[in-house]
């Protein structure tokens, strides 16, 4: 019986002219496709809902057992949040694997999250308003010239007259296609620092109002709705400002830190989480995540960058703060993850060394994206607790 040839000696029997036009045009697909995918995600990602998974809940008095899930077994502090119609908050402590489940010691309870629930757990430990951690708050708007941002204001002074209140606040700036929740993990700390706080949104974002083709600009017309944010604090009477923005909003802060002619009230520190500080160099290493190899990635991204360019007219070099960071001129507080796969923790190791007169920077081994405050809570708030005495000198700690 005559052996019916291997796959492997069919293409060695085939012509090397036809393999390599094969592999030209698997290569120009790939790098179409990747930077048509990108470009995509690039200008137009927003998600209603805050990353976490559902997850049925056991638990043993102050011990919760949970399914192994990334989110599960991430290191660092998590939070859960019952679905109804249960009540409740928890903040759970560091993961143990105990046969094919995952303990937390609960650290923190609000309300009660009882055995058999159905609960939302997730890194970013929080997925509602502050009233989530029992906090009164204001839903606001920010008008900008070209619509109403919406906002959350928690006052200077938890509960104080208007007289007793401060005059300075913080202006919160969520990421790419983030929500403002994300940042409520800190919101206690900076309670307690005694500076009030406006958690913004901007154009394009989920809930904001959607500009043109609904096109993000990257930082450069986003620091336009922050601006009118600090209109909104100026006219609520406050005197001075900070911003602190995480991932994207990060290089929104620092778009906005460099507008001082347009700043209605001095602004004197900035705080950065996991900031993207040059977008060409993360399209690159987000086709580097993906799976594809240099020869592909570096392609990829630079034909990302001419689709996004030519959809939106973005101007990458508005928004590259490492070649900015020589105008730089207000202190910076940043951190940043060793494992963050979304922006790469070499472009905060750049600004740290192009900036050491500015930058009190905290690299911080093992944490993912923005979870930076969930591998050490206490050092994360003491660090933002000192840089905001250490910036707004006088504030009244509550």
């Amino acid at each position: 019986m005559k052996k019916r040839p291997s796959i492997l000696d069919r293409l060695h029997a085939l012509p090397k002219r036809k393999i390599a036009k094969w592999a030209a045009v698997g290569y120009v697909a790939v790098v179409i496709g990747g930077a048509f995918l990108g470009a995509e995600i690039a200008l137009r990602s927003k998600t209603r809902w805050v990353k976490g998974t559902f997850v049925p809940v056991g638990r043993r008095g102050n011990s919760v057992f949970l399914p192994a899930s990334p989110e599960t077994l991430s290191r660092g502090v998590i939070g859960m949040v019952p679905i109804k119609p249960n009540r409740g908050h928890a903040l759970l402590g560091e993961a143990k694997v105990v046969g094919t489940l995952v303990r937390r010691e609960i650290l923190r309870e609000r309300g009660r999250i009882p055995d058999g629930s159905v609960a939302w757990a997730s890194t970013f430990v929080y997925n509602g308003t502050p009233s989530q951690l029992g906090v009164e708050f204001e839903n606001t708007s920010v008008a900008t010239d070209v619509g109403n941002m919406p906002a959350w204001f928690i006052p200077q002074l938890h509960g104080a007259a208007a007289s007793e209140r401060g005059d300075a606040i913080a202006i919160v700036i969520h990421g790419h296609g983030g929500q403002r929740a994300q940042a409520l993990r800190m919101l206690p700390t900076l309670m307690d620092s005694g500076v009030a706080s406006l958690f913004v949104t901007f154009r394009n974002a989920y809930g904001a109002p959607r500009i043109g083709k609904g096109y993000l600009t990257l930082g450069d017309q986003e620091a336009d709705d922050v601006l009118h944010a600090l209109d909104w604090a100026k006219e609520r009477g406050f005197k001075r400002a900070i911003l602190y923005g995480f991932s994207m909003g990060g290089n929104i802060a620092l778009c906005a830190a460099q507008r001082q002619d347009r700043w209605p009230l001095p602004v004197t520190g900035v705080i950065l989480d996991c900031p993207a500080l040059e977008w060409r160099d993360v399209m690159y290493s987000q086709g580097e995540r993906y799976g594809l190899p240099r020869f592909l990635a570096g392609p990829v991204a630079r034909l990302t960058e001419l689709i996004v360019t030519r959809r939106s007219g973005q101007n990458f070099d508005t928004v590259d703060q490492l070649a900015a960071a020589p105008k730089f001129t207000l202190p910076m507080l940043l951190f940043h993850g060793t494992r963050d796969r979304t922006i790469p923790v070499r472009q905060s190791d750049r600004l740290a060394e192009l900036r050491p007169d500015l930058v009190e920077y905290h690299r911080v081994e093992g944490a993912k994206h923005i979870r930076c405050w969930n591998i050490s809570p206490k050092q994360y708030d003491e660090a933002l607790l000192r840089f905001i005495e250490k910036v707004l000198p006088g504030v009244k700690r509550d």
